[in-house]
């Protein structure tokens, strides 16, 4: 019979204090402490780094690294899936701040509740692995800042009793600490709409700089001209000769005023230079 490795968690208990987790190596078990050295799971902002990275996952090709717009620094998004929904979230424009791949680090805790539920808790190497929350959300409201967790599953993950099982380990934990977690609903998540959203942010791949005044102007004269069945690129070439600016410009400051929703394309339908461009007010896609 193969022995079993004994886990040594004996450690100070790290602190979670408005939902940042104390740097401090010396707090964590020593198994965690070289990933707690070069910042994995800690600090917030540019300075966080995730706990999991796309090399550390094994994927299908789905996922990517992209350089955050409200957050300055390379964010590790493991499938379609998550990449839809950050997106979505850099969007609002409440949203201050995303963490990926966030891990619950009071291992004594995830364990205490995967005995209670009959889950089998993540190991690595012979040693309990935090549970990782895909994304922890911090806006900023008229109530102040605000956190929120947010796991992302496909539609058959989020009906496998197994999935299910480790995600109740993730509320538990969450409901215990006051944090308002959510199975988000990606039903709606589709290759469209994914390459909706990159082809509207592509002006920050273009360093595009915002002009407030010509955003003001753009939206007011592109509405007056929009037609339904004229293509996006007819429209853009108006624009370009309305406001005397190069086509360039004309069509980031489109993907600009969209992805700030004051030109309220529909992403449930394709966006693109050679298609009618389909406007709506509201909605989930909105």
């Amino acid at each position: 019979m193969r022995a079993t490795k004994v886990v040594d968690i004996s450690a100070k208990c790290p602190t979670l204090l408005a939902m940042k987790w104390d740097p401090m190596p010396d707090l964590y078990a020593p198994y965690l402490r070289t990933r707690i050295r070069k910042g994995r799971g800690v600090g917030e902002g540019a300075q966080y780094a995730p706990w999991l990275r796309v090399r550390d996952v094994p994927s299908r090709g789905t996922s990517s690294s992209v350089t955050g717009i409200v957050v300055g620094r390379a964010f590790q998004l493991l499938s379609e899936l998550e990449a839809t929904y950050f997106f979505l979230c850099e969007r609002e424009q409440n949203t201050v701040d995303l963490r990926e791949q966030w891990p619950i680090l009071e291992i004594d805790e995830t364990l205490q509740l995967s005995k209670q539920l009959g889950v089998r808790h993540p190991y690595r190497r012979g040693y309990p692995d935090p549970f990782t929350i895909d994304f922890i959300i911090t806006s900023d409201t008229v109530d102040g800042r605000q956190y929120r967790a947010a796991s992302i599953k496909s539609k058959d993950e989020a009906k496998n009793p197994a999935v299910r099982q480790r995600l109740a380990v993730e509320y538990l934990w969450c409901r215990a600490h006051g944090i308002p977690w959510t199975l988000v609903d990606t039903s709606h998540f589709n290759k469209i709409l994914l390459g909706n959203l990159r082809f509207l942010r592509s002006w920050f791949r273009h360093r595009y700089e915002p002009d407030p005044a010509l955003t003001i102007r753009f939206v007011e004269t592109f509405l007056k001209i929009y037609r339904r069945n004229v293509p996006l690129e007819a429209l853009i070439v108006s624009m370009e000769k309305s406001l005397r600016i190069s086509e360039s410009t004309a069509l980031d400051t489109f993907r600009y005023c969209s992805w700030r929703k004051e030109i309220p394309i529909a992403l449930s339908r394709r966006v693109a230079l050679n298609l009618p461009l389909t406007l709506r007010g509201t909605g989930v896609f909105a």
